[in-house]
């Protein structure tokens, strides 16, 4: 048989008859010894339920020590590493559905796009910050708190909020998220000066500051002056704006985020010092791009098997993507069976060695697992859709197909059992897709026997093969060799699958 190049690192996005290509709850596997082939692809984790709060929606969340604080709903708990859920206090009602959660080692500070909410870490003492309003718990009025805001960062003692609808950012006391006057009786706050955009975020990232804009990122570090300590990195302003709000995400010691250049151009971006690098393709590009809605974008990221990983999720348009900085290569995920959907991971924290997710709808709390086969028992579909096979423009037939995978891999009862893997094949350019054929993949320690081959796939000028996997059982492919007939023409690629 034949190898062929038969996968590659497109997404179908501009044409199908420029890319079929599809890869879905699935990522490659470099390999440098490239015993069988120089990557592999290997099946993405499922998730398991860990932990469940009495109310939900997860709205944000901080590790402090060996405890999580998450905010569920409209209540601050906290959740230890065995398990054990406790009611810390009531958030008011607010109408956005996320919450920043930062903390200084003494106090923990959540700001909902209203109100400013502390946490006492040490003694648990629960009090409101409003500009007008006491709190339930006994509040601390500060009128120089900026009012609504909705990002909240640390850095050096001091947390720093953002003013919403201007381009300030106001800096509190040394390690007190109550006092936000300094010793004149006046705000301390910093401008963001070299564009006129609003600042929409602000992160901290490697002892910077990081001032996101709708239309610029401005860097500020601490100077040590008084009363505002923070001044301006002259020269590191970026001409890229923050796209959606919750994209942005650290990763590999930066920061990855969905961004917006001065062109309106849609592109996922990563930090390489000041300067913003893309590490989206095209193809992804025109995906996002063609989304009506893509501010709503929310994001986490993971390490799995060496490879980190940045999930981008758009709920209005129920898709998600993974993209793997390793290899950089992008491929989608989701939950359930659907032709397409998004994941069930909406927001991602790393608590107690695990990557706990979050949902968009409930109060449980999942661990991220190589080895899971489900989404907390929603069936995962596997599916490769593979390059545009041709030889040069002739008519081929194709007797036999055989995708080197893992076999053997069955479970010992139920669904899975005696999984199966599905082909359909395209010969109309990637536009559509022929009758489904099974085959089986091998009960478990059925190693040598059954061979994956499909036969008589007929004539085309152009294949397309789209591989589906729905049974929860181990997936693993290594590459495909196929029969050809009729000519000896040269295939696209110069690599195996």
């Amino acid at each position: 048989m034949k190898p062929v190049p038969l996968f590659g690192e497109g997404i179908n996005a501009y044409s199908p008859t420029v890319s079929r290509q599809r890869r879905l709850n699935c990522f490659y596997d470099v390999r440098k010894d490239q015993d069988k082939n120089t990557a592999i692809l290997r099946g993405t984790p499922g998730s398991v339920l860990a932990y469940v709060l009495p109310t939900g929606p997860i709205r944000g969340w901080q590790v402090v020590g060996n405890l999580l604080y998450v905010v569920s709903g409209l209540i601050l708990y906290s959740v230890t590493s065995g398990g054990t859920v406790t009611s810390l206090g009531t958030i008011a009602v607010s109408s956005s559905p996320f919450v920043d959660v930062t903390d200084n080692g003494v106090q923990l500070g959540i700001v909902d796009g209203n109100t400013l909410y502390v946490y006492t870490l040490v003694t648990g003492v629960y009090k409101q910050t409003a500009l007008n309003a006491a709190g339930s718990f006994g509040a601390v009025v500060d009128a120089n708190f900026p009012a609504g805001a909705t990002s909240l960062a640390f850095l050096d003692g001091r947390c720093i909020a953002n003013k919403v609808n201007t381009r300030q950012a106001y800096v509190c006391e040394q390690y007190d998220l109550t006092n936000w006057t300094n010793v004149s009786s006046l705000p301390t706050y910093m401008t963001k000066e070299n564009s006129s955009d609003q600042l929409v975020a602000i992160d901290v990232l490697n002892g910077v500051i990081v001032l996101w804009g709708a239309g610029s990122i401005e860097y500020w570090q601490d100077v040590g002056s008084a009363p505002n300590p923070f001044a301006r990195v002259n020269g590191a302003t970026q001409t890229w704006g923050l796209a959606a709000v919750n994209s942005r995400q650290p990763l590999n010691n930066t920061m990855i985020f969905l961004g917006q250049n001065p062109q309106g151009t849609l592109q996922v971006m990563m930090l390489q010092g000041y300067t913003p690098t893309r590490v989206s393709t095209s193809d992804i590009e025109d995906i996002i791009t063609s989304f009506a809605v893509w501010k709503d974008a929310t994001s986490l990221t993971y390490i799995v098997a060496g490879h980190p990983m940045y999930q981008l999720n758009f709920p209005t348009a129920n898709r998600s993507f993974l993209y793997d900085s390793l290899t950089n290569i992008w491929q989608e995920v989701q939950t359930g069976l659907e032709l397409q959907a998004r994941h069930i991971a909406n927001i991602g924290i790393a608590f107690n060695s695990k990557n706990v997710i979050a949902d968009s709808t409930s109060g449980g709390l999942y661990v991220l697992d190589a080895n899971a086969l489900t989404d907390n028992g929603t069936p995962i579909k596997r599916q490769v859709v593979s390059r545009h096979v041709h030889f040069e423009g002739n008519e081929i037939g194709i007797d036999e197909l055989f995708l080197d995978m893992e076999t053997g891999v069955g479970l010992q009862t139920g669904r899975g059992s005696d999984p199966q893997i599905m082909l359909q094949v395209s010969k109309d350019g990637g536009r559509t897709f022929g009758t489904e054929r099974w085959v089986k993949i091998g009960k478990v320690g059925h190693y040598a026997t059954p061979r994956v081959i499909w036969r008589r796939l007929g004539m085309s000028r152009d294949f397309v093969f789209q591989f589906t996997m729905t049974d929860p059982v181990k997936f693993t492919v290594l590459r495909g060799s196929i029969t050809p007939r009729g000519q000896e023409g040269k295939t696209s690629g110069q690599q195996q699958s």
